[in-house]
């Protein structure tokens, strides 16, 4: 469907009737009509025609997918000739049209090396044990809308991935798992997006999860709020309430995200979960500075989303050198909230290296881990959780 200007520019939201029926709220009109190839972002940015920026768009897209819900291209501003603006934080995250530069060259994503998962951690081909009381669940090989830096991009962003998608088998073979493993306290169902599966599909998973033990920890982590918030039903909250699920760590990158519709399906989890946090990733020239993480992490406090880490931009990501800022930067940005808002909205940041995340002190100087300069940017030393000399990013 195609957006007009000012409702864009406006930040409001249309909202389309068909036959009586809100259709624009369900979360599953959304999907059918999300924007998927250049073809739909030349039919709802028609400027995008004018200048080489769809050229450049069509060359990424040539091996990676696309997906934008008419909700989330509705939130992009644009200029008067109907171009989305350049800088727009939402357009920045989900279009690639970036150029490549020398420096870009030399970082490039090779659409082979694994940011997350080393084999021997995937016990199963949706099950993965990298840390010692905790599993986390590949639940789908989708999402709602695709961020073009996807930290699973192999298994979620590349059009030809080779990562298995959930099946039966896969699903009894984990839970078996589960029930052999007691030392494991907490399962983590990511993916991907857990909640691209409908209600009846997970009503079921969490009731075998919650069969297993009374005890287990179940979390959730999702961006649906950001890309579809229409998803969060009182259908799916009776599902999560009905089988306990403890917490939903939702994926929020700037403050444009947080609209009157993210903060009612906040509302609505909030009957159902005792603890909502949020994941943000740094990226450059998105929210790497002061003000705009700022006002993210303030907003989410203020409606009870406990802003919990702030995730370095990982090595093996499309669009490396386009996002990530230098470790000292983001250093000196927390650092700076950490002196200046309550401790409880200020986030932990952490490298998300391969064998584990690592919190950044955020006094370098006299600390164990070692700040260098590379030629294409810094690298940090560090001794892992398992007391394993790393290096970020290899």
């Amino acid at each position: 469907m195609t957006l007009s200007a000012t409702q864009a520019l406006s930040g409001t939201i249309p909202v389309e009737v068909v036959d009586g029926t809100d259709r624009w709220s369900d979360w599953r009109w959304q999907q059918r009509n999300a924007l998927t190839s250049l073809d739909d972002l030349l039919q709802s940015f028609p400027g995008l025609a004018n200048g080489d920026l769809a050229e450049r768009v069509r060359h990424h897209l040539a091996e990676r997918k696309l997906g934008i819900t008419p909700y989330t291209a509705s939130l992009i501003h644009r200029d008067e000739a109907d171009r989305p603006l350049a800088s727009d934080p939402i357009w920045r995250q989900l279009v690639p049209d970036w150029q490549a530069t020398e420096a870009a060259v030399a970082l490039a994503y090779d659409g082979e090396s694994e940011n997350w998962e080393l084999p021997d951690e995937m016990v199963t081909p949706i099950c993965q044990h990298k840390y010692d009381n905790r599993v986390i669940l590949r639940m789908a090989n989708a999402c709602h809308a695709y961020c073009q830096f996807c930290y699973e991009a192999l298994r979620t962003l590349e059009k030809h991935t080779d990562k298995g998608s959930l099946r039966r088998q896969d699903w009894l073979d984990t839970l078996a798992y589960i029930r052999s493993h007691r030392e494991l306290d907490e399962v983590i169902l990511s993916g991907g997006e857990p909640l691209m599966h409908s209600d009846a599909h997970l009503d079921r998973y969490l009731g075998d999860l919650r069969g297993l033990r009374p005890e287990l920890i179940i979390r959730i982590h999702t961006r649906a709020l950001t890309f579809n918030p229409y998803r969060i039903t009182g259908e799916l909250v009776e599902v999560l309430a009905r089988h306990e699920v403890n917490t939903v760590g939702l994926h929020v990158a700037h403050p444009r995200e947080l609209t009157r519709d993210f903060r009612m399906a906040v509302r609505r989890l909030q009957g159902a979960c005792p603890i909502l946090f949020a994941n943000i990733p740094l990226l450059r020239g998105i929210n790497d500075d002061y003000e705009t993480l700022s006002e993210l992490c303030l907003s989410l406090y203020r409606m009870g989303v406990q802003p919990h880490y702030l995730y370095h931009f990982m090595p093996f990501s499309p669009g490396s050198a386009n996002y990530r800022t230098d470790i000292s930067a983001a250093v000196a940005l927390v650092a700076r909230m950490k002196r200046r808002l309550s401790n409880i909205a200020v986030p932990e940041y952490v490298l998300p290296h391969k064998t584990g995340k690592f919190t950044v002190p955020l006094d370098l100087v006299g600390q164990r881990p070692m700040l260098d300069q590379g030629p294409h940017g810094e690298f940090l030393h560090f001794i892992n959780w398992k007391g394993q000399p790393c290096t970020f990013p290899e």
